[in-house]
């Protein structure tokens, strides 16, 4: 019989430099703000459904990377 551990360790992210943050929030932050004024009503409905679904213990099997497979094939991107 095979037996085997496998730990996970944690990593801490790569945090670009401020510099470079500070470009793309500049370049973006209108777009952004458009989005968020035009959607926030959805948002917020959103937000409050995944926190209490959180409550209740739903957690979603789906990766980022199931997603975006999924959104590519739903549009003939992949």
């Amino acid at each position: 019989m095979l037996s085997f551990s496998m730990t996970a360790k944690a990593r801490k992210a790569i945090e670009p430099p401020a510099s470079v943050l500070d470009v793309a929030d500049e370049r973006h932050q209108d777009d952004v703000d458009q989005v968020i004024a035009r959607n926030r009503d959805p948002l917020n409905a959103s937000i409050r459904r995944g926190r209490e679904e959180i409550g209740r213990g739903v957690q979603a099997s789906r990766t980022i990377d199931d997603i975006i497979s999924d959104g590519r094939k739903r549009h003939g991107a992949g």
